[in-house]
């Protein structure tokens, strides 16, 4: 059996039996979260966050060459927990720049090529963490990052709660700054050390983990 067939088989099986779905809320980590697809309040949203979600694992998963397939990995109960948790997750927010990275999530680690430095159910709670907002600022943050007027503190990239005035004008000062505060509590974003400032005068610089999430939320 392809790849194709086997993810598309194990979607459906998982689509269509409902006491399959019901016994899988006693996996450990996703607690009775699944019992969200059931619930007959908000199961036609639920199905549709859900089939969003498999439309984008069905794009995805046809650009990775069957070449650089990890069976192994795709045939254990590691991918199915991971599968099950994406998809929890999916069902659980309104915003299509997170369905679109679980499901780059979830695909990407049946790639021989994915090899981040930290691993997939990490990445996937980091993003559930994420409000709008912070995907909004992500984005342009990585936009002044591929600007060419950056600033730069002994080669690092860093930026001001001003430095994106010029490239946007649609998020005020006490936005960023907020915004900021709260990617620093994620880890994706530290104030720089080298210039002594009050906050909002300082300078920040993104992490390794801004790299990650952000090539899931954009790309």
């Amino acid at each position: 059996m392809s790849t194709k067939n086997k993810i598309e088989d194990l979607l459906q099986k998982y689509s269509n039996n409902t006491l399959f779905r019901a016994s899988v809320s006693a996996v450990p980590y996703i607690g009775g979260a699944l019992d969200i697809l059931l619930s007959s309040g908000i199961q036609v949203k639920s199905q549709e966050r859900f089939l969003n979600f498999l439309v984008e694992i069905e794009k995805q998963i046809k650009g990775i060459d069957e070449k650089k397939i990890d069976h192994q990995f795709l045939e254990s109960e590691k991918f199915y927990d991971l599968f099950v948790k994406s998809s929890n997750l999916a069902v659980r927010t309104r915003l299509r720049d997170k369905i679109k990275a679980y499901a780059k999530i979830l695909t990407s680690s049946v790639s021989s090529e994915f090899t981040p430095n930290i691993n997939a159910e990490d990445i996937l709670n980091i993003i559930e963490g994420l409000t709008e907002n912070d995907i909004k600022l992500i984005k342009l943050i990585s936009h002044y990052l591929e600007s060419k007027d950056v600033k730069k503190v002994n080669s690092d990239i860093v930026f001001k709660v001003s430095s994106f005035s010029e490239i946007s004008n649609d998020f005020t000062d006490e936005f960023i700054l907020f915004g900021i505060l709260k990617l620093i509590n994620n880890s994706l974003v530290v104030k720089h050390h080298v210039l002594s400032a009050p906050f909002h005068n300082s300078n920040f610089a993104t992490t390794p983990m801004f790299d990650i999430v952000k090539d899931f939320i954009i790309k």
